[in-house]
């Protein structure tokens, strides 16, 4: 039970996080709580998906090639359009999105539902040491991924862009974050170090560009 309270923290002080952003209109927080159970739940079909295209012979390479396949097209590809897919059908549509900062905080409470289970499954079979790296490399990068996510989802809504971009560019992030993860180099441990830090310069960009551009709205019951 040591284990699981350690692999649930990050991800739930992440999601206060985001949440509290939103001071001037924060959201329901039972559809946060629903968006963050959705998230998690999609963490067994993914990975039953993954597993399969993983022993699949079209997928069955080695070295840097099958490296990069099982970064971009199992694992960012699999997880980043599951999220984005239950990002789209169970709130997007809604009412509940009325200004960009909705978008983010329910992308969010997905990806942060999808990368607390993750954590739990990894911190309760490999012990405290992975718990620690996993709380300021795997779940951050999850919830990086998810301001992305929401952002472009905003930018459908609101500016008419491609939703395309909402799927593909969470995943190209994604799986960029996994090639020099999945390496175990000293040298690609330092380019993920820098690239975590890219991802967080992004997101707060993204934070600060989307507070600017509030629109006013009715209040939602809680």
């Amino acid at each position: 039970m040591v284990y699981v309270a350690l692999a649930m923290i990050p991800g739930l002080l992440l999601l206060v996080f985001i949440y509290t952003r939103d001071q001037l209109h924060p959201e329901p927080k039972r559809q946060v709580f629903r968006l963050f159970v959705l998230g998690a739940a999609i963490v067994f079909p993914a990975g039953m998906i993954e597993r399969l295209m993983m022993n699949s012979r079209g997928f069955a390479q080695g070295g840097f090639e099958g490296q990069l396949i099982t970064a971009f097209f199992i694992a960012g590809m699999i997880e980043e359009f599951l999220k984005a897919s239950i990002f789209e059908r169970s709130v997007f549509h809604s009412k509940l999105i009325q200004d960009r900062m909705d978008c983010i905080v329910y992308a969010a409470a997905v990806g942060l539902g999808f990368a607390t289970v993750e954590n739990i499954l990894y911190v309760t079979s490999s012990g405290l040491e992975t718990a620690i790296v996993r709380s300021v490399t795997a779940v951050p990068a999850h919830f990086m991924f998810a301001i992305i996510m929401g952002y472009r989802f905003a930018k459908v809504k609101f500016d008419e862009s491609n939703k395309a971009f909402a799927y593909i560019l969470p995943a190209l992030a994604h799986g960029t974050y996994d090639t020099f993860a999945l390496s175990g180099s000293l040298i690609s441990d330092i380019i993920l170090a820098v690239y975590l830090l890219f991802l967080v310069e992004t997101s707060v960009r993204i934070l600060h560009r989307v507070r600017k551009t509030r629109l006013p709205r009715r209040r939602l019951a809680m």
